[in-house]
């Protein structure tokens, strides 16, 4: 990385990470624009120059999600199977999701009418991503790739929202981390056989 491109990356850091401190102790709706470029030494133009919403700025981390998601599809070991890239994507990332302080940015997301409609909005970019990816990889019909990025990140999204709902209740550490691992693996068996078996 050239010294822009580490200034830049420095500055967005210095901006979600202000924000986020803001976010998780006095919520998500209650902290300005204003405040947060205050925050990072910067202007508010500044802020909006790296996040085009208030919104993009609690979801900072998309854009690299995105890309590891692409990158492990592109560049997984011959014949390895995309459902066994992703479940090993997913649970990879348990354990941040089950440590004490995911609590507080479970409880601002859950708490913001505005975050929840923001998370759905990233949540359909990446299955379209996703599908764009399974169609250049897989070499699938555009409807193919779109149902099988359906079905495959409704369980990534379940999984996040199982890490939530753990948090919100207070569980966390190595038994948290177990439930939602179990939970995992069972969403992909059940893609494994396929709906037939349900009845």
């Amino acid at each position: 990385m050239g010294l822009r491109e580490a200034k830049k990356a420095s500055t967005r850091d210095a901006i979600a990470g202000a924000a986020m401190g803001m976010f998780v102790t006095r919520g998500f709706d209650h902290v300005t624009v204003a405040e947060i470029a205050h925050a990072a030494n910067v202007s508010e133009k500044t802020v909006f120059n790296y996040f085009p919403t208030k919104e993009d700025i609690f979801f900072d981390e998309v854009p690299a999600q995105l890309e590891e998601l692409v990158q492990a599809i592109r560049n997984r070991e011959p014949g390895q199977r995309v459902l066994d890239v992703l479940h090993g994507l997913q649970a990879g990332k348990i354990e941040r999701m089950t440590r004490p302080g995911f609590e507080r940015f479970a409880r601002a997301l859950d708490e913001s009418p505005a975050l929840r409609a923001k998370e759905l909005e990233v949540m359909a970019h990446f299955t379209d991503v996703l599908a764009g990816v399974l169609r250049s990889e897989l070499k699938l019909p555009a409807a193919e790739a779109q149902t099988a990025a359906n079905l495959l990140f409704t369980v990534q999204w379940q999984h996040f929202r199982n890490a939530r709902a753990e948090a919100l209740a207070g569980r966390s550490g190595a038994a948290a981390a177990r439930r939602l691992r179990a939970d995992l693996d069972r969403a992909y068996r059940l893609l494994e056989r396929g709906l037939g078996e349900l009845s």
